[in-house]
């Protein structure tokens, strides 16, 4: 019995340590993953305000739609529907959560949400030939930024830059401006909301001069109406040259050496 009573007194600590560890944080989760499209009283923007959202959606819909927001879309919910309509079928990314962290989630969100660090509020519209050339640099990577981040073409293409016309891993940035506006875009370059973008920003911000130059570039992308999508054709097309020239060359080495090797028995 002694031994049982020293083991629980040995064994406590580890378990309020490893509650301590898995406890929710919802005000750092509204900030990593809902605050790039998201206010709580400032506005629509991405996504809608969120402030008054448990006043205006029942508990269960609630606890439905944020893990699985497209889910819902997908069988026609009509409310669901609608948002997904209002907002340009912007798709919510899945939230992992379970129901007590969305009712977590949403007591924050109805205690006033987060104080809104100030955006970077200049239009794409003031930039100068500068800060459009700064951006185009920076997208490219003949710029590096700041604090270390892999340049924007690596993963995006936008406007048929760079000789492929940039990467096919995310979407293509072309029509951005158009698809997020100032303000949302704005946010987006300060705070990633998609998942391999926060994972990639997280310790690796972009600073506000090369948000605005990025904007700028971006802004001035979508509106010389570049029309993109080619880029996947480029490298099937890189690739097939590719192929044939190593054939070729596969080929001529293959030939040189069969000469070689039946000189010998030729001799003979």
């Amino acid at each position: 019995m002694k031994k049982f009573v020293l083991f629980l007194f040995a064994f406590a600590p580890l378990v309020v340590f490893s509650n301590n560890i898995h406890a929710f944080d919802a005000p750092a989760y509204f900030t990593k993953n809902c605050s790039s499209c998201h206010t709580v009283g400032g506005g629509d923007d991405v996504g809608p305000d969120l402030k008054g959202i448990s006043d205006r959606r029942s508990k269960e819909w609630l606890t439905t739609w944020i893990p699985s927001s497209q889910s819902m879309i997908e069988k026609g919910d009509p409310i669901g529907v609608e948002l997904f309509n209002k907002f340009k079928r912007k798709k919510m990314p899945d939230q992992d959560l379970n129901p007590e962290e969305v009712a977590a989630l949403l007591a924050f969100i109805k205690a006033g949400g987060p104080a809104e660090a100030p955006i970077d509020s200049r239009p794409a519209s003031s930039a100068t030939e500068a800060d459009i050339a700064k951006g185009r640099e920076l997208f490219l990577g003949k710029i590096p930024l700041s604090h270390g981040a892999p340049a924007c073409i690596s993963c995006h293409g936008a406007g048929g830059v760079g000789m492929l016309g940039g990467g096919t891993f995310a979407p293509n940035l072309t029509q951005a401006y158009s698809k997020y506006e100032d303000k949302g875009l704005s946010k987006s370059l300060a705070k990633p909301g998609f998942r391999v973008m926060k994972e990639v920003f997280a310790d690796k911000p972009l600073t506000a001069d090369e948000a605005f130059a990025l904007k700028a570039f971006l802004y001035q992308t979508d509106k010389a109406g570049y029309q993109g999508g080619d880029e996947q054709k480029k490298f099937i097309f890189l690739g097939m040259g590719g192929c044939a020239v190593l054939l070729g060359v596969t080929d001529f080495i293959w030939r040189k050496r069969r000469r070689k090797s039946t000189k010998p028995w030729a001799k003979g």
